[in-house]
């Protein structure tokens, strides 16, 4: 896998703070940045935890492994609910 935006030529803080500038603009529900799975490139395990860092989980729509064909809006608040009830369930299981 190779890097496509901003690339090799984005080499300092100032480039990169260019580049975002330029090109940080959306147009479409942003999910994914921190996908959900068990691959190599999932970033949250299934309770929600950041894998490699202590105590930080992601209840958000970023989980979602890609975009859904309707809006996020409902999905987001049923992961959220979801997400709730995970977390509650996990302390409850450290007493």
């Amino acid at each position: 896998m190779r890097e496509h935006d901003p690339g090799p030529l984005c080499a300092s803080d100032a480039d990169l703070l260019n580049f975002l500038r330029l090109r940080g603009g959306i147009a479409f529900h942003p999910v994914g940045t921190c996908k959900m799975g068990n691959d190599p490139s999932a970033v949250v395990d299934d309770h929600l935890r950041i894998r490699g860092i202590e105590s930080l989980r992601v209840v958000d729509a970023s989980i979602m492994p890609m975009l859904a064909s309707g809006n996020t809006h409902a999905p987001t608040i049923m992961m959220a609910e979801k997400g709730a009830d995970i977390i509650l369930d996990d302390a409850a299981a450290l007493q």
